[in-house]
């Protein structure tokens, strides 16, 4: 039996939320078990895992670099990077922290404020049909950040990007998947989780914004597909 870890990083959000990763991600005969950096003892504990899904999170890589929780994760993914062949993949923050930690760059937005709502991506021109034929289909996310993969790491291959930020999708080497999107929430998710978390942060304007984009249909499968195959043959 493969056995994964999902590596919390958030302390905002609890139980129900990562309840969405194990459904979207887990697959049937798999044990995964939930992981903290907060853990002093989290290197230890995250060892000899089969593959790992970094969670989103209130933190920053930017902001809180130096912080005992930012630090000890960025340190591992280093590790990991070095020394195991486990797959890893990034959402959202979980994203900005492989990039981070794999030589990229992180920073705010480009329009400088907080991306709230649904985001469709575009696949790059010169995205692999046959290497990655998930991404045939459309990919419509939920989109709840305020900073951004600027830079990718040198040996990083962009897969998609969005009219908002350059790099929505990455793939670094063949085993660090990065989506800076929410494949694994829905629209109900959005409006019942991450709408009131940010209510205050926006005009009435902008807040319109937000509530017409909560009448878009998503489109998940394809990114969910290609994360679980990257998950259970370890490489793209």
């Amino acid at each position: 039996m493969k056995r994964f870890a999902l590596v919390w990083c958030s302390e905002r959000l609890g139980a129900p939320f990562q309840q969405m990763f194990l459904d979207t991600f887990r697959q049937p005969g798999e044990q995964w078990d939930v992981l903290s950096p907060a853990d002093p003892a989290f290197e230890a504990a995250a060892a000899g895992y089969d593959g790992y899904v970094l969670s989103g999170s209130e933190k920053s890589v930017v902001d809180d670099v130096q912080t005992p929780f930012v630090a000890r994760l960025l340190a591992w993914l280093r590790r990991t990077a070095e020394t195991s062949a486990s797959p890893v993949l990034g959402i959202c923050f979980g994203a900005q922290a492989l990039a981070t930690a794999l030589g990229g760059k992180v920073g705010r937005n480009p329009g400088g404020g907080f991306r709230l709502g649904v985001e469709q991506l575009a696949w790059d021109a010169a995205v692999d049909r046959q290497r990655w034929p998930e991404l045939d289909s459309d990919a419509v996310l939920v989109a709840s950040h305020g900073e951004c993969v600027q830079t990718l790491p040198a040996n990083a291959t962009l897969l998609a990007s969005s009219r908002t930020i350059a790099h929505e999708v990455f793939l670094v080497g063949d085993r660090f998947l990065g989506i800076q999107g929410h494949p694994e929430m829905s629209i109900r998710d959005l409006q019942e989780g991450f709408m009131p978390l940010h209510r205050a942060e926006f005009s009435p304007e902008r807040w319109r914004g937000v509530e017409q984009e909560c009448e878009l249909t998503l489109s998940r499968a394809g990114l969910v597909a290609l994360s679980q195959r990257l998950l259970a043959q370890g490489r793209l």
